[in-house]
């Protein structure tokens, strides 16, 4: 029974250290950091678009490439 009163102790323990640490975290500027760190992943997600849309248009270009070579050769025509 002892065992059980110390898991207890230990989660309460756990959920105070945490609500003191998000009290911190807040009281430091924690919103700044999170607001920052928001607009660097933002621009992290607008580049990866681009890098995107960049090979689409190389695929899409290369497609109709090979596309044009299979059609000039056309079953049963040799070289």
């Amino acid at each position: 029974m002892a065992g059980k009163g110390g898991k207890m102790k230990r989660i309460l323990l756990t959920l105070i250290f945490l609500a003191l640490f998000a009290v911190v975290f807040i009281l430091l500027g924690g919103g700044t950091w999170l607001k920052s760190a928001g607009q660097w992943l933002g621009g992290m997600g607008s580049k990866a678009e681009d890098a995107k849309q960049t090979i689409e248009k190389k695929a899409t270009t290369i497609e109709k490439s090979v596309e044009k070579g299979i059609e000039a050769v056309k079953p049963g025509e040799k070289k």
